[in-house]
């Protein structure tokens, strides 16, 4: 054994001066946050890696981006996760760092097989979804000018009971959304605030863009379907950021992303739209230009051919109530049928 470390600079620090044959690490060591060590010891120094992780925290996604940064070998930690009784996994241990070496499963592909039979990440059976989840549905709004209207508009129509998340970017001022927030909480039973790092989209939560910054979606432990409310720092002329909004969010892992592009000034939007329609289960939906009151951003992205639905505003919200429901009941008779 070549060293310990604590964290991920220590680990790094520790193969600049020393060759390792196999590096034993757990997904959560500090400052591992998004893979980030592991990308490093990939791009510096490339080692096999065995990772150790908790049963909950493993995932498909996970698993194949692990994978492609040299992850040779997976343990679930043992016991209560505050204090995990590695002397049960011992043998494990001793056993796959020893088979590295003489490791047959070079190919991520075949590695990939292997490992997932053997973490037994198979299909689940459908279950209640936890208070903590991430919807599977994910709605993206975006205005500018008249935008404000608009969203209320929406926002009062939709079912109370709606098992989606809605995320709003309105081209804004700082501090005008705080107020805008909780305009919108006395118009709809559904939950509203304002964006903040951390938060999670769960369904049947609203959250607005804070005005004058790019909110986005981020991935929580690897888990891409699994996400939570971040911020960019990349410039950009329209501030809330449509485009980088609705382009993370088609980016994920959630099931379905449905887009929304409002009135307003400018093409904002028009390359998030694009995202959307790309992926599967993505669905764009445009205003049309009698109800709008500057019809620039729908505009464009109708023009682009890439929109399934052009709609007045006073449709679009019931079209979302139907839309969601469907897809809601379309999985239900998957899952009995399956």
């Amino acid at each position: 054994m070549i060293g310990l470390a604590s964290n991920g600079a220590q680990v790094l620090e520790t193969l600049r001066r020393r060759k390792a044959d196999v590096i034993l690490a757990a997904v959560d060591l500090r400052k591992n946050e998004h893979l980030l060590v592991f990308k490093q010891i990939f791009s510096e120094c490339p080692t096999p890696i065995i990772m150790l992780v908790e049963k909950d925290q493993l995932s498909l996604e996970l698993l194949q981006e692990a994978i492609g940064l040299g992850v040779y070998g997976v343990i679930l930690k043992p016991g209560p996760a505050a204090r995990p009784a590695y002397r049960t996994k011992a043998e494990e241990i001793c056993r796959k760092v020893a088979a590295v070496r003489d490791s047959e499963y070079w190919d991520p592909k075949k590695r990939l097989s292997m490992l997932r039979e053997e973490a037994q990440l198979l299909p689940k059976p459908a279950q209640n979804v936890s208070r903590n989840a991430t919807a599977d549905t994910i709605i993206v709004m975006g205005a500018s000018t008249g935008g404000t209207q608009a969203v209320e508009q929406i926002i009062r129509q939709l079912d109370p009971t709606l098992n989606a998340s809605v995320l709003v970017a309105i081209h804004l001022p700082p501090k005008f959304t705080h107020t805008y927030s909780r305009r919108l909480k006395g118009m709809t039973d559904l939950t509203v605030m304002e964006g903040r790092t951390g938060l999670i989209p769960k369904p049947g939560k609203v959250i607005i863009a804070p005005g004058g910054r790019n909110m986005i979606v981020q991935t929580v432990m690897g888990n891409a379907s699994n996400l939570k409310i971040g911020f960019s720092e990349e410039e950009g002329h329209d501030l809330p950021s449509v485009d980088q909004l609705m382009i993370a969010v088609a980016q994920s892992g959630v099931r379905r992303v449905i887009g929304v592009i409002l009135t307003g000034m400018g093409k904002d939007g028009t390359a998030g739209v694009m995202a959307i329609s790309q992926r599967e289960g993505g669905h764009v939906i445009a205003q049309d230009e009698a109800s709008s009151a500057i019809f620039g951003m729908a505009k464009s992205a109708i023009e682009s051919g890439k929109t399934d639905k052009v709609l007045p505003l006073s449709e679009i919200g019931q079209y979302l109530n139907r839309y969601v429901a469907a897809g809601q009941q379309q999985v239900s008779t998957t899952d009995v049928n399956s």
